[in-house]
């Protein structure tokens, strides 16, 4: 009976602390690129003439309008488009080191940052510097 106490007490006291570590960890906050580095959604890697075709993210600081909440009884216009073509924009080519070819395939999502200067053979006007999977 007496180590029963024992091992109650000692899963009480185990329950108790990490319910305490729980509470006192803060939460995971997301932290923002740093200035200089984009967010977009790799279109095309073409790994033989070493470019990359990415789809620019666009923010909804610029002003952009939240979709409007319908009633269900109410039909959009067949000819409105959807909110997600709203939102992307445009595709730009970059030129990309093989090596950072080889860690993206197209449908990632990724944050690059981009260098002027390109190759005039393939008629890309920038150089991915560093681009990350998200």
């Amino acid at each position: 009976m007496r180590l029963a106490k024992i091992i109650l007490a000692g899963s009480a006291l185990t329950i108790v602390s990490a319910m305490a570590s729980a509470q006192t960890t803060p939460a995971i906050k997301e932290t923002p690129p740093p200035p200089g580095t984009q967010k977009g959604l790799v279109t095309v890697v073409n790994r033989l003439d070493n470019t990359i075709a990415i789809r620019a993210e666009q923010d909804n600081k610029d002003g952009a309008k939240a979709p409007d909440k319908t009633k269900p009884d109410e039909a959009k216009p067949d000819d409105a488009k959807s909110d997600g073509a709203k939102a992307e924009g445009a595709t730009t080519q970059f030129k990309i080191d093989h090596k950072l070819s080889e860690t993206v395939h197209a449908g990632d999502k990724v944050k690059f940052s981009v260098s002027e200067g390109g190759d005039p053979k393939t008629n890309t006007e920038k150089t991915i510097t560093k681009i990350e999977a998200e």
